[in-house]
């Protein structure tokens, strides 16, 4: 192990200097007394002597190449390649994987970081999928979708056919909670007596004019399903409906399943008062609606000190 005094013994030229700057210092001279002694700065003195305590003697040396890597070069090029066989990572797992496989647990973070970069990875907010929808399935029934809208274009444009696609919104008193301003350390509480209370609305949007039309009901059910459509006969009045809605229960069995039935008494499909297609499941994306309850919520939380309660309509302000 290479010391101070070996180099001072050994050496000549800048290295002695920079060693017998830092004795001096650590003996207690005065730093202005070294420079006049040494011939060099007192940020050099400071720089010197902080090297020496971090790196140690062999800091000093004018060849100098620091410590070696606790990883070698191949074991880089494994993590790098590993790091980019996955679609993402957490600098806990990485720590983890490098920590059980080779042995080396870094003290900053900042050496993770920067096998991220060179692995071409950077920092992502993580958002929810659902494992159990189809994509191939979605993009089928986007066609068939698509392809229904084409084969009733002229009816679409002359307002004989109305298409609605449909969703329900089924609000809690929780969705009310969001970040807002307030004094610090103190917590923001909003009043909330019961947070089962809830309020469902079902909403449309008209494929053709883009107009939005909700109404509220106490739950989503059969019985009030039918009730909506009835709603929607009423403001399209003599016109034929398509709904286009997600696979619930209430829009495929019991009262709803009977309704259109009793509408379209047997008429062939180009006559039906009623027809219904479904959104392929787990794809709430597929429907534009799902766009408007989320616009509702967040104008219900801004909004929040004037809406004290479900029934002030909030999504009648949209």
């Amino acid at each position: 192990m290479i010391t101070i005094e070996n180099i001072i013994g050994s050496k000549e030229g800048r290295e002695i200097r920079r060693s017998l700057a830092v004795k001096m210092l650590l003996k207690g001279y005065d730093t202005k007394d070294i420079c006049d002694l040494s011939g060099v700065s007192d940020s050099s003195v400071s720089k010197w002597k902080i090297i020496y305590e971090n790196k140690g003697a062999d800091a000093l040396l004018s060849g100098y190449k620091g410590s070696e890597s606790f990883l070698t070069d191949i074991e880089k090029k494994e993590i790098i390649s590993y790091l980019q066989s996955k679609t993402h990572f957490g600098i806990e797992e990485l720590r983890d994987y490098i920590g059980n496989k080779y042995g080396v647990t870094y003290k900053s973070k900042q050496s993770y970081y920067e096998l991220f970069y060179a692995a071409k990875l950077s920092w992502h907010k993580s958002r929810k999928t659902n494992p159990k929808k189809d994509d191939e399935k979605v993009l089928l029934k986007r066609e068939e979708i698509q392809n229904k809208l084409n084969e009733c274009e002229s009816e679409i444009k002359s307002g004989e056919l109305c298409v609605f696609m449909e969703d329900e919104c089924h609000l809690l008193w929780g969705d009310t909670l969001g970040y807002v301003w307030g004094k610090k350390n103190e917590r923001i509480g909003v009043p909330i007596t019961d947070q089962k209370e809830r309020q469902t609305y079902y909403g449309v949007i008209d494929v053709y004019t883009e107009e939005a039309v909700s109404k509220s009901y106490d739950r989503g059910n059969g019985e009030n399903t039918v009730s909506f459509v009835k709603y929607l006969q009423s403001i399209r009045e003599g016109k034929k409906l398509l709904l286009i809605w997600d696979k619930a229960g209430y829009h495929r069995y019991s009262e709803m399943k009977k309704y259109p039935e009793e509408v379209n008494k047997g008429s062939e499909e180009k006559d039906r008062k009623i027809t219904c297609m479904l959104f392929e499941s787990d794809a709430p994306e597929q429907n534009p609606v799902e766009d408007v309850w989320l616009k509702g919520k967040n104008f219900l939380r801004r909004h929040f000190y004037q809406n004290k309660t479900f029934n002030q309509e909030v999504f009648a302000k949209l």
